[in-house]
């Protein structure tokens, strides 16, 4: 039986795979699931679950897809869920280090 996260143990939304973990254990707990409830519905080992919760773990599209596919959402939907928890904490969705530079204008 899944219990809610203590004030002590809260999430990190600070980057999108932070968020994603904190959506994730959200709707995880919601439908009252073990993270072994979810690792057997996706799929995938309870390492890889409590990880990826933790915001730890760079998730691959396939493991997005199984998530979802294990809440009967689109991926879509998982990821805009975890983009606009970032946003609304203030945080941008990309690292500084991906971020698109702006090109060099030319001389003429």
């Amino acid at each position: 039986m899944a219990r809610p996260i203590s004030n002590k143990l809260k999430r990190q939304t600070r980057t999108l795979g932070q968020a994603l973990g904190f959506v994730i254990t959200n709707l995880r707990v919601k439908k009252k699931w073990s993270q072994g409830d979810l690792a057997r519905k996706s799929g995938f080992e309870i390492t890889t679950i409590n990880r990826l919760e933790q915001g730890k773990a760079n998730p691959t599209m396939a493991l997005v897809i199984a998530m979802s596919g294990s809440f009967g959402i689109r991926p879509s939907k998982l990821l805009s869920r975890a983009e606009r928890k970032c946003m609304r904490e203030g945080h941008t969705i990309l690292p500084v280090a991906m971020s698109v530079p702006s090109k060099p204008r030319r001389k003429s």
